[in-house]
């Protein structure tokens, strides 16, 4: 009989639930949007090329996010007087009201969720989760870089077809 993979089982429940959640949550918002709009929040004001960098974004999607939450009244852009080829983001009034709400809804509908969950339950969830986030923001991109190779899959290819001919 084959042995169980705890970590391979967790792995699994841990897709899954984002999966599940990400179809749930999609659904009624744009998730990459309300990232921008956080990333907004943050770190305003802010360059496009810097949203599309903390966020992995290419420059096009970041545009079209960007136009989206402008033409909502969620943000503003104004001149950069240090770069006149770009421009700067800020959250306006209505976006962070529109942005509490989102949170507020999502906690309202996770709370739900764990609603029959002992207190001790939740603060270990919670606790383990924030674990897993801090050990996935050091450790996991470059775990995931190391299995499948660096750069875009057409290179990596084209690399692999070059070194044989070498041989």
């Amino acid at each position: 009989m084959p042995q169980r993979n705890e970590r391979a089982d967790l792995a699994r429940a841990v897709m899954e639930l984002i999966d599940a959640g990400h179809r749930r949550i999609s659904r009624h918002l744009d998730l990459t949007r309300v990232r921008v709009l956080g990333t907004v929040a943050a770190r305003q004001p802010v360059r496009p090329n810097a949203i599309a960098a903390e966020l992995g974004l290419t420059a096009s999607a970041t545009s079209r996010h960007l136009a989206a939450l402008e033409e909502a009244g969620q943000i503003a852009v104004e001149p950069d007087p240090v770069d006149s080829r770009t421009f700067l983001v800020r959250q306006t009034e209505s976006g962070r009201a529109d942005a509490e709400a989102t949170v507020a809804a999502g906690a309202a509908v996770f709370a739900d969720v764990i609603s029959d969950w002992t207190d001790e339950d939740v603060t270990t969830a919670r606790e383990l989760i924030t674990r897993l986030n801090e050990a996935w923001a050091t450790r996991g991109d470059a775990a995931s870089a190391a299995q499948r190779g660096s750069g875009p899959r057409w290179r990596r290819k084209r690399q692999s077809v070059e070194g044989e001919d070498q041989r």
